[in-house]
């Protein structure tokens, strides 16, 4: 797989540490934001392949986010998922409304965040 820039939108920098740690040198670029406003900030200058968003951020949830990266023309394509530490069956109905191509929970397997990764980055 030619290098795939994912952008990880989480404010806890430890995880985004962990996501980094886990893609880079796997054949992925990684790109960073910290609240709701930069996935779509960092999304529309950085193009990136994929993008996994937490739930809970400052400034807006994961949600408002999805949402609002779906609202614009230029990302049209870009492969989203959702990112959070509980596994809740409404979470999942919420992500898939909001428009996320999936549903990924927080485990610390970084083998299993790369696999997770490279699906949807290969999902109709």
């Amino acid at each position: 797989m030619a290098e795939a820039t994912v952008l990880v939108v989480d404010d806890d920098a430890g995880f985004r540490a962990y996501v980094r740690a886990a893609l880079e040198g796997d054949a992925f670029r990684v790109v960073e934001g910290t609240s709701a406003q930069d996935a779509v900030d960092v999304a529309l200058r950085e193009r990136p392949h994929a993008i996994l968003l937490d739930w809970r951020m400052p400034g807006g949830s994961g949600i408002v986010a999805c949402r609002n990266l779906r609202a614009e023309a230029d990302l049209t394509g870009v492969r989203i998922a959702m990112i959070t530490g509980l596994d809740d069956e409404r979470d999942r109905t919420l992500a898939r409304h909001a428009g996320a191509d999936a549903f990924l929970v927080k485990d610390g397997d970084p083998d299993a965040l790369t696999r997770q990764v490279r699906r949807l980055l290969v999902a109709p």
